[in-house]
């Protein structure tokens, strides 16, 4: 009998705790609508188009947005029932709700405005890990850059495209795999690469972090059928 597993993909809104003005502007009516509008468009769609859907997805914001949130949402129509936007501070107790009664928990990182392949979480269902695996990783995938319709390929060494595989029976018990948001340290874990290109990081007109040529490697896809062509995998 094979193990359980159970399947959550961990998305930070806008909850990170710190001062940064970044940060304060991701509290903003402004920042939330228009973040909202990528939500839906990218990762929402990547998302639905899992071919795999035993999978929760787990959306953390800040409690003090809880209003703005609501008004944003309520312009679209009603989310998936294994979607859930909630306050940060709920998240912990919700997400040990839903593992009790499996062996694993696979929790997958994926930033609010960036897409995984459609096959991925089938992917994770299928993979065997080695019994100290902590971190599966994912090196390769593409950026897009939205605004001038142009595709190019990524290979990110400790990208922040990963799932840590905890033990249900540790996880319930406090022990964790403590990558956060640091996820340049995650290659520092027993850690296995998942081949493929599985993800897509999207460049709009508000990215703070990352660049189209931050870690591009090749040529620029201009072409727009071929980009269509490898979207279509993903959204």
């Amino acid at each position: 009998m094979s193990d359980k597993k159970k399947i959550v993909v961990d998305i930070e809104f806008n909850s990170r705790a710190t001062k940064c003005r970044a940060t304060k502007l991701s509290r903003t009516k402004e920042w939330i609508d228009y973040r909202m509008g990528i939500f839906h468009k990218f990762t929402l769609q990547s998302l639905k188009k899992q071919t795999n859907q035993d999978f929760l997805v787990l959306i953390r914001y800040d409690k003090i947005t809880k209003n703005l949130i609501k008004s944003a949402l309520s312009r679209y129509e009603a989310l998936p029932s294994n979607v859930k936007f909630l306050i940060s501070e709920d998240y912990e107790n919700t997400l040990k709700q839903n593992i009790i009664g499996y062996d694993y928990l696979y929790l997958v990182q994926l930033d609010c405005d960036d897409m995984y392949h459609k096959t991925f979480i089938q992917q994770l269902h299928d993979y065997k890990p080695k019994n100290d695996t902590e971190v599966l990783i994912n090196q390769n995938g593409y950026v897009y850059d939205s605004i001038n319709n142009r595709l190019g390929n990524w290979y990110y060494l400790s990208p922040p495209f990963y799932t840590t595989v905890n033990r249900v029976k540790d996880y319930l018990e406090g022990k964790r795999i403590p990558i956060g948001s640091h996820h340049a340290i995650a290659i520092k874990y027993n850690n296995e690469k998942i081949n493929g290109c599985n993800y897509v990081v999207v460049i709009h007109d508000k990215n703070t972090m990352n660049k189209f040529n931050s870690h591009r490697v090749g040529d620029v896809i201009t072409d727009a059928e071929e980009i269509r062509n490898i979207l279509k995998h993903f959204m």
